[in-house]
């Protein structure tokens, strides 16, 4: 029978984002500032123990960011297209590794640190997110093993690490992801088989071509802090900074519009995507069953995730404001025609009915954002139906949550690392804390690393940016048993 041990949850540190070419000053700043961070904490937990438990470390998803590091070329795989040689090789296995391998020479002391966490005889589960989710791959995580035995730790410690392709589930006690699939910017059409399998490239999301385009265009901006702008938010940015980066935004954006129908066009290729449906299909009969749940639950709860937006071509036009630029051409084209063919009096009259009706369409559109944070909270409680887990956690929005449950248990988001722009310093190293109580509720507290330990994170204080986490309910800071 396995030890009984205490449960960490941390998600969202992206080492990695500061190999972007450009990458600010505040962003290099910010991942080492995480990252000396998350050291400190492993280093306090490795030695500390409480109730004489050991430790199981969760890092739920985007330990690293391989979306910011750029592979020009390989050596079996020089680029090929214009497009590779201007913004490197796509995502795919091959490019995993290399990219994998670059963030751990930078990284080598946090390899070093988690090794000897496991050594300590605790446990670390790393689960895949969206930035990291070339971690589905064996090669990959081959490779991460590679790099943890580099840095000094022993056969004994490695069997103590696993990197998890979904969830994590100890019934009785928590369910825990990285919540990415509910997401409709950042999910894939079929979560565990991303690839495209005629070349093996990742598939297009939103949030992959929006930090391959337009964040390589305007690579000094906080990518987790611009995610809500609009394209006129973009527009305002480039014109503040003069002539050039409004080309080059409008180029970027081109680009990414490009990469984003091209991923509607994979979806629609028969052959291609029932590849990934089977192959999908194959790996959620495995992750259910080294999950421990029955491929019924598991499948069940896959139906929760979103649908990407690159499948639905409204979805598309509508963020990215494409029905807009339709309008105002419709309106411009309207207006000249009213203009040329009619007395100057019927034209102005013409143009106001036409305007009015433009602002009626607009009305009716209503706006497109891509949130994460509505469905994230929702589908906790459809989990909690499915599966005996009191606690549910997600990493991905940056953004520490507490949130009871109308059916009792409680929603906890457990935060980033990054003290970037979003969520700010005073918001981040923020993790969860779980004790699991035999024949009763767990503990569950949202805790903060701050001053060298780890202390109770006030949810309900409006500090930093981000806002109040929980507007209108009641927290308690302690964040006391569940009951």
């Amino acid at each position: 029978m396995a030890e009984l041990a205490n449960i960490l949850v941390v998600s969202d540190l992206h080492f990695g984002e500061e190999l972007l070419p450009g990458a600010s000053l505040e962003r290099r700043h910010a991942v080492d500032l995480g990252a000396n961070a998350f050291r400190e904490f492993v280093r306090h937990h490795t030695v500390r123990r409480r109730d004489g438990r050991p430790w199981r470390l969760v890092i739920a998803g985007d330990l690293f960011d391989f979306m910011s590091v750029v592979i020009p070329s390989l050596p079996d795989r020089p680029a090929k297209t214009a497009d590779e040689r201007k913004f490197g090789l796509g995502r795919g296995v091959m490019t995993g590794v290399e990219r994998l391998k670059r963030i751990c020479e930078v990284h080598q002391p946090l390899l070093l640190d988690l090794g000897r966490f496991a050594a300590a005889g605790h446990r670390v589960d790393i689960i895949v997110g969206n930035h990291d989710v070339e971690l589905l791959a064996p090669e990959v995580v081959e490779e991460l093993m590679r790099q943890i035995a580099g840095a000094g730790a022993d056969a004994r410690a490695l069997s103590r690490i696993h990197v998890v392709p979904w969830f994590i589930y100890e019934p009785g006690v928590a369910w825990i992801e990285h919540g990415h699939v509910y997401d409709e910017g950042c999910s894939f059409e079929f979560n565990l088989a991303p690839m495209d399998p005629k070349d093996g490239w990742l598939v297009y999301n939103a949030d992959y071509a929006a930090i391959r385009y337009l964040g390589s265009a305007v690579p000094e901006l906080d990518p987790h802090g611009t995610e809500l702008w609009n394209i006129w938010g973009y527009m305002r940015y480039a014109m503040l900074h003069g002539v050039g980066q409004l080309g080059r935004l409008w180029v970027g954006y081109g680009r990414f519009i490009r990469a984003l129908f091209g991923a509607r066009r994979l979806h629609r290729s028969f052959k291609r995507r029932d590849r990934r449906r089977r192959e999908h299909r194959e790996r959620l009969g495995e992750v259910a069953a080294a999950g421990g749940i029955s491929i019924e639950t598991a499948a069940s709860i896959d139906r929760l995730a979103r649908t990407p937006m690159t499948v639905s071509t409204r979805r598309l036009g509508r963020m990215l404001m494409l029905d807009r630029f339709g309008l105002g051409a419709g309106v411009f084209a309207t207006v000249a025609i009213l203009f040329l063919a009619l007395p100057f009096l019927w034209a102005l009259l013409g143009t106001a009915i036409t305007f009015a009706a433009a602002a009626g369409i607009t009305h009716w559109l209503g706006s497109h954002l891509v949130l994460s944070q509505l469905p994230m909270r929702a589908v906790p409680q459809r989990i909690r139906k499915l599966v005996d887990a009191p606690v549910v956690v997600f990493g991905h929005t940056h953004d520490p949550r507490w949130q009871k449950l109308r059916s009792g248990g409680v929603y906890v988001n457990a935060g980033t690392w990054l003290p970037a722009t979003r969520p700010g310093l005073r918001r981040s190293f923020t993790h969860v804390y779980i004790s699991p109580n035999p024949g009763g509720a767990p503990t569950c507290e949202l805790r903060q690393w701050r001053e060298g330990t780890t202390q109770p994170f006030d949810a309900g204080a409006n500090i930093g940016v981000g806002g109040m986490t929980l507007p209108g309910l009641p927290i308690d800071d302690t964040n006391p048993p569940i009951s």
